[in-house]
């Protein structure tokens, strides 16, 4: 038996801050995601699968566009025809409501509703296999879903597809043992953007995305072949991204325009590859040299030279100046924890938390790091020089 486990298409993205890359560049990237799907059923067909599982969030918006269901409509249409099924939940970003689609998927495809439902297949070597699952109807679930997940059924193999976060009071929330006890024998999650096996036994799978959205979503992307022989399950990752995006650190000392232009130019050597330049010690640059990087022009200068990467951004870091190490850190620990507090933060505008966009921003891993980091970036850039 073989699948195909890929999860959070985002078809649609809007990708942002690629208004200085030439027309064609931002047509492209704007086109990824769906090249990155046609990559992925293209495999299921070359890999002749017995079915494929899509995890949520197909769609990066509930409100999809008729590109996008024709887009999904013709290539189902082409896995109908070699047989092969799909099945299919929405997650948080795609939720099912009413007049949710216009275009009608083929017969091939199977979309659980609200309540959690098992499907049940006979795979073309004889392996009888339940699948279990549940689409959301809202953007937001607070409830552990998974508990009204049955426990294994009479099947040779069983699977729970599952949209959530460990932990995630938002998002369906469970616990890794939450699964286990059910007795499946493999997990095909979503939602999560890195790829991550919770488990090996039984197998607790994230894919990960199969496009890359933006410079925190690094390394090559894309899903997951299942193989299931003699009751063992090997995957193996397949890459679909069309772009991906890194992240390099620069050391400067003394540099000019000059210099940085060709230590920049070293570090864009990696072809299809959306590339954040950190500039470390910037405090040792000129000030002349750090206006020309602020005023983006260093950008402006790589947007029109062809290399193997795209420069899509130089951050500045200034690291401590001596001076600031002679504040007790005490105090600077105080002031941390009491301005750079999460409820706070999300208190500040309700009205902007309430927009989907904000709001998973906020509640990503690394929001509250990051902010962090550029404040103390801040405090030190104010201190060099005086």
């Amino acid at each position: 038996m073989k699948f195909l486990h890929a999860a959070d298409l985002h078809l649609d993205t809007p990708f942002v801050g690629i208004n200085d890359f030439s027309k064609e560049l931002q047509k492209k990237l704007q086109d990824s995601t769906y090249q990155a799907a046609r990559n992925l059923f293209d495999t299921a067909l070359t890999e002749e699968v017995d079915f494929v599982i899509l995890a949520g969030d197909i769609f990066d918006d509930t409100d999809s566009s008729l590109k996008a269901q024709m887009f999904l409509r013709d290539e189902f249409e082409k896995l109908n025809q070699a047989d092969i099924a799909v099945y299919l939940i929405y997650g948080n970003h795609d939720y099912y409501r009413n007049n949710f689609a216009v275009v009608n998927f083929p017969e091939n495809v199977h979309i659980f509703e609200q309540d959690v439902s098992t499907e049940t297949l006979t795979t073309s070597d004889g392996v009888k296999v339940g699948i279990t699952g549940f689409s959301y109807y809202q953007q937001h679930i607070n409830q552990a879903v998974v508990k009204s997940y049955p426990s294994r059924g009479d099947f040779d193999y069983q699977i729970g597809i599952l949209h959530a976060g460990v932990g995630d009071d938002n998002y369906a929330p469970f616990q890794i043992n939450d699964l286990i006890q059910k007795g499946y024998d493999y997990w095909a999650l979503g939602h999560i953007h890195k790829r991550e096996v919770l488990c090996d036994s039984p197998a607790i799978v994230y894919p990960g995305d199969i496009q890359g959205r933006n410079q925190n979503e690094t390394t090559p992307k894309g899903f997951y072949i299942v193989t299931v022989e003699d009751h063992l399950t090997k995957l193996k990752f397949v890459k679909s991204s069309v772009y991906t995006w890194d992240k390099v650190t620069l050391n400067v000392k003394n540099d000019s325009v000059d210099s940085l232009i060709t230590k920049i130019t070293d570090s864009l050597n990696q072809p299809d590859t959306l590339l954040t330049l950190t500039i470390n010690n910037a405090q040792n640059l000129s000030d002349d040299v750090i206006r020309t990087i602020k005023r983006n022009e260093l950008q402006h200068h790589f947007a029109e030279v062809e290399t193997p990467s795209i420069l899509y951004k130089i951050v500045l870091k200034f690291n401590d100046n001596p001076q600031l190490s002679q504040i007790d850190q005490k105090y600077w620990k105080q002031a941390q924890n009491q301005t750079l507090d999460l409820d706070k933060i999300k208190d500040l505008d309700s009205k902007l938390y309430a927009e989907s966009i904000i709001r998973d921003h906020i509640n990503d891993r690394e929001f509250l790091q990051n902010i962090t980091e550029l404040v103390k970036n801040t405090i030190n850039q104010k201190y060099t020089g005086e």
